[in-house]
């Protein structure tokens, strides 16, 4: 029987007399806050706040008094609050584990916080079933095609809105085809970056000068979606001109789209429009159904949360919790600089460590729930529940949000660049529905971490339900490393796109701490490509899929029925794999421990994260506190597989003196593997001359730059002791070279720990 790894669940007191401490029993400070309050008010139960940033501001002024004895606890009573501003917390409004600081809901009390604000005008028959009201906030806004929309704590200018919640429930905005067509899909005949062309006839002049048209397309390899801004339409040629934002994927035949934010498609019941210039919503409602008696939001906050530690200070948000609250109705932006990583969330921890969601609900918003950011550590996210939202449920990123190289970067500083997510639960949630606006998302999306992070440990996903998503349930990419992924149920995935998994690794790394994905249910993995005769295809959707040569994996144990591609993938040159005894078939199975997967369950294999992390670096030529350069090195950028991304590194001309040497960083002694990471190519030296400088002595060799993997991943030079008393360096350098020399990446590992 497996052992239980007991996590870290606090369930903070609630006292009947606000402040009262008892001597050798500190009891919570009660903050309290509620719809019809006053920030003039004291914050008692009795005379409560009105808005949180009253109730943040009033315990700082505690703490910097020395008045923290206990816990607080922020106490919200029943009701629906309009956020005008972003609730800000900075490592100031920390708590500590024995006095944390509590957001939460009064006991049976619901709590919304709402990130959008309620359309109060009087609706107007205009003609038929068409319906409108004027909304003059919004009026006189202007897009701006050129830049990408960005976060703010609290919107400036004229209101803008891409969603609106009837009734709470996504209304369509105006848009062609239909979303109840027979085929909702236009499906270009070809393109570029810059242009969508279709067949002849099928793109209206009565698209052209709409103020915030765009087309929602699934470009290029079908693994993603982008927004393009539709910037000029030739009805004549049939082509559509797309703004330069999001400009992700280059549209090929096939790639599939509708257009939407058209005021001469708004022709169904459901719809609607907002005219800026008139600062006008028009809505097509139901026959004898009339809009003065629905309630109608619309968002206007893109995070209504946000845990904002400094990592270039060092600084943190810690101990805060927030438990039993709903967040609703926050905006999408437009314009993210990678199509894989959508950073809209309605709460964002940042540099936030051993803070805690519980509990909360998150529905109706435009993307993920939580995103954790950079060195975010600690955190528990458990038993939650994500409906309907715009991306998915966890959002985990560190810095760079490139594909394999350190372009796209998000977050600049150098500390920044050195630091990811790691060591964060995330268990017993539910996650339904999600991705109806950004496709590539997912129940939990751990993204890039920095390859000096790949044998450090991961995070702990366990015991959640994932179910009608767009993409993958679990996604980790480049350089993740020592998670542990168990008891899931995943299932009815992969709806919009192809290629991916319910559970999908994709880690780019042969040398990551170990990762185990275990006794997990998947199943009803769709990957669907749409088809311009209206009948779907699937392809490439698997349970579990290993991709881009992800290594020191171990898949056992997992039931996995109705793939669209395959139970378990495995592609290239994959490093220390364990795949065995999964059970897989067309028709349902269900596996032994059916009870034990999803929120309800508690078993556990007790493989912790922490205990993951190997003993090891990968070391990159821009490392200057381990690399010393020589001579005359030139930087080099190549495209890699597919244009995915580009390789940078430094090269060496035959008839030039150069030497790159990297000093490893030894912590213990003892046996390592030393690999060597670059790009091969013909024009490159076939007898480099290698040297390592080991604990016994040296290796001086040849090495033969044309040969070694296509991705640029490891490739073994040799096991070599070292010890931290001695010198451990790896010396390359193009003395009697017949081509180019490269300098890229050195990696080292303890061979007892691979």
């Amino acid at each position: 029987m497996a052992t239980r790894i007991l996590l870290a669940v606090i369930f903070v007191g609630v006292p009947a007399i606000a402040e009262q401490v008892r001597s050798g029993n500190p009891r919570a400070v009660e903050i309290h806050i509620a719809p019809d309050g006053n920030d003039a008010n004291p914050g008692t139960a009795a005379s409560p706040f009105a808005t949180l940033q009253r109730a943040r501001d009033a315990t700082r002024r505690r703490k910097r008094a020395g008045g923290m004895t206990g816990p607080v606890e922020i106490i919200l009573r029943q009701g629906t609050y309009h956020i005008e501003e972003t609730l800000v917390l900075e490592p100031e409004d920390s708590g500590t584990r024995e006095m944390p600081i509590t957001w939460r809901a009064a006991l049976d009390d619901t709590v919304v916080l709402s990130g959008g604000r309620k359309i109060t005008g009087v609706w107007r028959n205009g003609d038929g079933n068409t319906w409108y009201v004027d909304v003059p906030e919004t009026r006189g806004w202007k897009e701006n095609r050129d830049e990408p929309e960005t976060y703010a704590p609290r919107p400036a200018g004229p209101w803008h809105f891409r969603q609106l919640f009837v009734n709470e429930q996504r209304a369509i905005r105006a848009r062609f085809p239909n979303a109840d067509a027979k085929n909702p899909f236009l499906y270009a005949s070809g393109g570029s970056l810059a242009h969508v062309e279709l067949p002849e006839g099928q793109v209206k002049a009565g698209w052209q000068d709409q103020p915030d048209a765009q087309i929602n397309i699934v470009a290029a390899w079908r693994f993603f979606n982008q927004w393009n801004d539709v910037a000029g339409v030739d009805a004549g040629d049939s082509i559509l001109h797309l703004g330069e934002r999001e400009r992700h994927g280059k549209i090929i035949p096939g790639n599939w789209f509708w257009i939407e934010g058209v005021r001469s498609e708004l022709d169904q019941p459901g719809e609607w429009y907002l005219a800026p210039g008139e600062g006008r919503l028009y809505y097509v409602a139901e026959e004898g159904q009339n809009p003065n008696g629905m309630e109608i939001i619309a968002p206007c906050l893109n995070r209504i949360v946000y845990l904002k530690g400094d990592v270039e200070a060092g600084t943190q948000v810690e101990h805060v919790y927030f438990k039993g609250l709903a967040f609703r109705h926050t905006t999408f932006t437009l314009g993210h600089i990678e199509a894989r990583v959508h950073t809209d969330a309605a709460v964002m921890l940042e540099n936030a460590s051993n803070c805690h969601v519980e509990g909360c609900h998150f529905e109706n918003i435009g993307g993920y729930a939580l995103w954790l950011h950079l060195d975010s550590q600690k955190n528990v996210v458990r038993g939650n529940t994500v409906l309907n939202s715009g991306g998915g449920g966890v959002l985990m990123t560190g810095s760079r949000l490139s594909y394999m190289d350190d372009t796209k970067v998000y977050t600049p500083g150098k500390a920044a660049a050195e630091v990811a997510p790691i060591l964060n639960e995330v268990t017993h949630n539910t996650v339904k529905h999600c991705g109806k606006l950004r496709y590539y998302g997912g129940g939990v999306h751990m993204d890039s971490r920095p390859a000096s992070m790949a044998m450090m440990p991961g995070n702990y996903i366990a015991h959640n339900h994932f179910q009608d998503l767009s993409r993958n349930g679990i996604f980790a990419f480049r350089n993740q490393g020592g998670s542990v992924v168990e008891y899931n149920h995943i299932h009815d995935c992969m709806q919009t796109t192809i290629d991916g998994a319910c559970i999908h690794f994709a880690t780019m790394n042969r040398l990551n701490a170990p990762n185990y994905i275990v006794n997990n249910y998947l199943h009803d993995i769709w990957g669907f490509e749409q088809m311009p005769d209206g009948k779907p295809k699937r392809k490439l959707a698997n349970g579990v899929f290993l991709d881009w040569d992800t290594s020191n994996t171990t898949v056992k144990h997992n039931y996995i029925y109705n793939a669209g591609g395959q139970p378990v993938k495995t592609i290239w040159q994959n490093w220390g794999l364990s795949v065995a005894d999964n059970h897989s078939a067309n028709e349902r199975i269900e596996p032994p421990f059916l009870d034990e997967a999803g929120p309800e369950g508690t078993a556990t294999h007790g493989i912790r994260p922490a205990d993951l992390r190997r003993t090891g670096r990968v070391l990159h030529y821009t490392d200057r506190d381990f690399v010393t350069l020589e001579g005359d090195w030139q930087p080099v950028t190549i495209d890699g597989a597919s244009g995915l991304f580009r390789f940078r590194f430094l090269k060496a001309r035959p008839d030039a003196s150069a030497k790159a040497t990297f000093r490893l960083p030894i912590d213990e002694p003892g046996s390592y593997l030393v690999c060597l990471c670059y790009k091969p190519l013909a024009g490159n030296a076939s007898n480099t001359r290698l040297k390592v400088t080991h604990a016994e002595g040296e290796d001086n060799r040849k090495w033969d730059l044309r040969q070694g993997n296509e991705h640029g991943f490891a490739a073994e030079v040799g096991t070599y002791r070292f010890d931290p008393k001695q010198p451990a360096l790896v010396t390359v350098s193009n003395e009697g070279a017949d081509g180019f020399v490269v300098a890229d990446s050195v990696a080292f590992v303890k061979t007892q720990e691979r």
